[in-house]
């Protein structure tokens, strides 16, 4: 006798062709297509808030009234609302505005000197750093695009010129000669031969 017990087969439904080899739904396929429409909110979320709403007031007060009192999760409720975390800060640091190359190395420079002397952590000078980088290659595909439509511009002016002087060589040199057709090989005939 095996102990091995078969493995479960998946059900002869209709939707059991949208099924992975494992039996499990691949993302975005549900098993119950007629299930829970989506957006549509739990009841019992909506009646807690329906009666929160209706006595939001007084709930107010009274956590204002604990904080008061000195009960700390009151009090840091209240704190959270009033000053909530900081996900980023200012930064007070000049940086010189980067419209061509040296300008991005000197921002760059500023930086780094900024991160050295404390006015900005490392991470946020690596946040400022990937910005200059930025326009940086923004400033080098822009000077790329100039010239690239500087050599085109130059590139038509020298077939123009070209053109002119084959066309000057051309008027200078007269009449081209027609070339000769070279006759056809002729058999011999037997007076050559002899």
């Amino acid at each position: 006798m095996s102990n091995k017990q078969p493995e479960p087969t998946s059900s002869p439904s209709p939707h059991s062709s949208h099924r992975t080899r494992q039996g499990q739904w691949p993302p975005g396929v549900s098993g119950n297509p007629s299930g829970r429409p989506a957006g549509s909110r739990n009841k019992s979320t909506v009646l807690l808030e329906e009666l929160l709403q209706a006595r939001q007031e007084e709930l107010i007060q009274k956590t204002i009234d604990l904080a008061l009192q000195g009960d700390p999760v009151a009090l840091r409720l209240c704190m959270e609302r009033l000053l909530p975390v900081l996900k980023e800060r200012r930064l007070d640091l000049p940086l010189p505005e980067v419209t061509d190359l040296p300008q991005a190395a000197a921002a760059l420079s500023t930086i780094l000197t900024g991160i050295g002397q404390g006015e900005i952590t490392p991470g946020e000078g690596e946040v400022l750093a990937s910005i200059v980088e930025t326009q940086k290659r923004v400033l080098e595909a822009k000077r790329a695009e100039r010239t690239r439509q500087e050599l085109e511009q130059e590139s038509h002016a020298m077939a123009a010129e070209l053109d002119d002087r084959l066309g000057e060589l051309a008027r200078t040199a007269g009449p081209k000669p027609v070339p000769r057709e070279p006759e056809p090989d002729q058999p011999a005939s037997s007076q050559d031969l002899q």
